[in-house]
């Protein structure tokens, strides 16, 4: 039973029932009182005590079948104070009708209330210790809850004053219950977040009673975490507001393992440029844009030219370091809107967002060309190596990155074929 009551029930309703309960019990006591006094007495009967079914016009008749709860319901003690209320009721009715008629009301039948009613109160007693047992139950219970849990909660006042944490709040913090309660929780921010965060998570908090979201706190070693956090206004029955609850755990290696697969999916790990990947949602995005606001977008593919002879003679190592230099000297030419990826092996391609037109282009394309031929030192070895460079516009070749990836490798083999370290436009007449 206890089980049933814990899993169905909650605190709040068990401390309702339990109000209720009592007001009835407190009602029945007093109308067997005066149900008595009108007996013995002979007075006239109040009309609910002689109305068709007078157990449902009495205080604990209304309160037992306003009940709709079946958890409530299958409760043995409360399955058995329905038909004994109802009897007893029936056994008044007949007793006060038989003292309306100035019959004589034979010990038996007096003797068969009282034990009607002794039952009744036995049942209700009963019934009211074991919501009581099962209300500290579930209060010693929740508490466990409370302390054990694996993610930190905080209880505030209406003030935002620290009343209560639990344990997890401590091993994520290292602050100590002491140490915070009293204060409020403004002394772990990280100064991430500024006032306008604050003001837009309380005002949400405040119109929909909850706010959840990512939030960086510090914790006692002035150290910096990612957190999830959860935060709820509790109100009492009037609607006034009461405590502010907030759970939260620690999400910092949660977040490094994403952000470490995000880079794994999306950049070259040699080089650490955008991969293929990344380069196709970057040169879609610049072309959404360019739609948009009527601007032209440049797209570059890059070959280098004498990779191959280093990567052979000084062998895999010096080929990956050279990679590497190359992407450092394309990033230092471009701007800051631009993207440069690494396309595959010695291929590299870039996409330059609102250029200017055919000139623009042009120019940061002479100024990799340049920059590339210069010569590059590889564990005390100088080499030199060149650059051919084919470059695709938007809208005037194509208004997709596909194509304009294919017009811009086209226009690179036209650069290697006229003789390698220049750039060459993609021509219709070349395909």
């Amino acid at each position: 039973m206890n089980r049933e009551l814990i899993q169905q029930l909650t605190l709040s309703e068990i401390e309702q029932y339990s109000l209720e309960l009592e007001l009835a019990a407190n009602s029945l006591a007093r109308w067997l009182n005066h149900l008595n006094r009108t007996i013995i007495c002979q007075l006239p009967p109040q009309a609910n005590d002689i109305a068709e079914a007078p157990h449902l016009l009495c205080h604990l008749g209304r309160w037992y079948h306003s009940i709709n709860n079946p958890a409530f319901e299958a409760l043995e003690d409360f399955s058995i104070i329905g038909p004994v209320h109802e009897k007893m009721h029936a056994v008044a009715r007949e007793l006060l009708h038989k003292t309306q008629q100035g019959q004589a009301i034979t010990p038996d039948e007096y003797d068969e209330l009282v034990m009607l009613s002794d039952i009744l109160r036995e049942h209700l007693t009963n019934l009211r210790g074991s919501l009581n047992r099962n209300r500290d139950l579930i209060a010693r219970l929740m508490g466990k809850v409370f302390e054990n849990a694996d993610e930190g909660v905080i209880i505030a006042a209406q003030d935002t004053t620290i009343i209560s944490v639990n344990k997890a709040f401590s091993e994520v913090t290292g602050y100590s219950a002491e140490e915070v309660i009293g204060k409020t929780p403004k002394m772990f921010s990280s100064g991430r977040q500024d006032e306008n965060f604050y003001h837009h998570m309380w005002q949400q908090i405040e119109r929909e009673g909850q706010w959840q979201g990512e939030i960086w706190n510090r914790n006692k070693a002035g150290e910096e975490y990612l957190e999830w956090l959860s935060i709820a206004a509790v109100r009492d029955d009037q609607g006034v507001l009461s405590h502010y609850v907030a759970v939260f755990s620690d999400i910092t290696s949660e977040k490094e393992n994403e952000e470490r697969m995000h880079k794994l999916a999306h950049y070259d790990q040699l080089t650490g440029l955008p991969n293929r990947i990344l380069f196709n949602e970057r040169l879609r995005y610049a072309l959404s844009q360019a739609e948009r606001n009527k601007k032209m977008v440049a797209v570059m593919f890059l070959d280098l030219d004498g990779f191959k002879p280093v990567n052979d003679t000084l062998g895999h190592a010096a080929g990956d370091q050279l990679l590497y230099q190359v992407a450092q000297r394309l990033k230092d030419c471009l701007r800051a809107s631009d993207t440069v990826a690494r396309f595959g092996g010695d291929e590299f391609t870039i996409v330059l967002p609102d250029v200017d037109g055919v000139r623009s282009a042009a120019q940061i394309a002479k100024k990799i060309i340049e920059q590339v031929a210069k010569p590059y030192q590889l564990d005390g070895n100088e080499v030199q190596i060149t650059t051919s460079l084919g470059i695709s516009l938007y809208p005037d070749h194509a208004n997709n990155p596909a194509e304009l990836i294919h017009h811009a490798d086209g226009a690179m083999y036209q650069a290697k074929r006229q003789g390698k370290n220049q750039y060459h436009y993609f021509d219709i007449d070349d395909s």
